[in-house]
């Protein structure tokens, strides 16, 4: 027959075999905390990531909107009047004689708001300013004559709208976002070389 005091010490050895040594504790935390630390980092990679899309969305629809209007002023344009001076402080700008439209459509570019950051803005007449991108870095508009030679504008508005001016090609740099979380997005475009379909083209004579 077995003594009680033999079942008491069987169930102490029992109860002292379940438990974990220091060791194995340690263990168990540090391999916890490496796992804890992948996924958090995954987490965070997959939300940066999801916000640099949502910003880039951002971006290029705010692009296809500056593109859709200044495609459709010019192909309306019969003449543009434009200043293209070299410093960000003052930036580029064009007014486009649209027939049936006042005083014509303005399009400027401020950096007046600080931060070397413009804005692109479209004025119709003497009405409020429609703002087209926000946050550029860079902006420059390109004009052209009819046989896609540049031409040299003042820096500032003529008296007179510049006819030899045919075409124009916008470029600019936007941004979307914060550096410091990681999720900056930048854009840059290059607009198509966009015809004044209102005004008649000369062709160079010495070409066939």
């Amino acid at each position: 027959m077995v003594s009680p005091s033999h079942i008491k010490d069987r169930s102490l050895k029992r109860e002292g075999g379940r438990a974990f040594t220091l060791l194995e504790v340690m263990l168990v935390t540090f391999i916890s905390s490496f796992v804890f630390a992948g996924v958090l980092s995954a987490y965070i990679f997959l939300g940066r990531g999801l916000s640099r899309q949502a910003n880039e969305e951002v971006l290029e629809s705010r692009s296809r909107l500056a593109l859709y209007y200044l495609t459709q002023d010019i192909s309306m344009a019969s003449a543009i009047q434009a200043a293209n001076p070299g410093s960000e402080t003052t930036g580029n700008q064009m007014t486009l004689t649209i027939p049936g439209i006042g005083s014509g459509v303005t399009y400027y570019c401020d950096w007046s708001h600080g931060l070397s950051k413009g804005i692109l803005e479209r004025q119709v007449g003497s009405g409020t300013y429609l703002v087209l991108l926000t946050n550029l870095s860079s902006f420059s508009l390109q004009f052209l004559d009819s046989t896609t030679h540049s031409v040299t504008v003042p820096s500032s508005i003529p008296s007179s709208p510049q006819i030899e001016i045919k075409q124009v090609c916008m470029t600019f740099t936007s941004t979307w976002g914060y550096k410091a979380s990681g999720n900056l997005s930048n854009l840059t475009v290059v607009s198509p070389l966009l015809v004044l379909k209102n005004q008649a083209v000369l062709l160079d004579p010495t070409k066939p």
